[in-house]
């Protein structure tokens, strides 16, 4: 049976490994943590999804960082910062993309509402028309129930009768991929352009 000095003493050695660039010693920290850090990372921002690609990315930072280890401190808290800080970068990247997207439509409802005939305007917003139109079927439906129709995620899962969590991830799904879509047609930078002149022409 293992006394946790003993097991200090292995945790020591594998982190010394470790530092030296071993890669089965890097493997077995991985298998030794990986479902603590889901499960912690799962409880701060409630997807499973986003939970797996920290994981990839703290052991990512782990291997990175690994000749700054310090192999007489407390790993487990550690490598729990490390994932804490992750998190935290993840919940301010969506705060700040759902501040753009918001945006994006504000701008878009502003040149649909113009009666200005501008030919980049149509351009750009026909891009973004494409970009729906190669949604899935059901992709398509939810976006629209939420952008067209402003139905909440509730209202929209009862509607369709699915789970609200799916609505979520259609939504996710659906928005990144329009995001992409007008990003590839290089329409991006111009669309703000005439957003902008748009609202400083009124």
């Amino acid at each position: 049976m293992h006394t946790e000095s003993s097991d200090k003493r292995e945790d020591n050695e594998l982190l010394t490994k470790l530092r030296n660039g071993d890669q089965t010693a890097f493997a077995e920290i991985y298998n030794q943590y990986r479902s603590k850090i889901f499960v912690y990372a799962c409880s701060l921002c409630k997807s499973p999804d986003i939970s797996e690609e920290i994981v990839q990315e703290v052991f990512i930072k782990v291997w990175q960082k690994r000749d700054q280890i310090n192999t007489e401190l407390n790993f487990g808290a550690y490598i729990k910062k490390i994932t804490l800080n992750h998190v935290l970068n993840h919940l301010k990247k969506v705060a700040r993309e759902k501040a753009l997207q918001q945006q994006l439509f504000v701008f878009i409802e502003a040149i649909r509402n113009s009666t200005e005939e501008n030919l980049l305007e149509k351009e750009l917003l026909r891009t973004y028309d494409d970009a729906i139109a190669k949604l899935p079927p059901q992709k398509k439906l939810i976006y629209n129930l939420s952008r067209n129709e402003d139905l909440s995620h509730d209202e929209i899962a009862k509607k369709l009768n699915i789970s609200k969590n799916t609505v979520k991830n259609h939504m996710v799904e659906a928005t990144r991929f329009i995001r992409n879509y007008v990003n590839q047609n290089g329409s991006v930078i111009c669309f703000l352009i005439a957003a902008s002149n748009y609202f400083r022409s009124n």
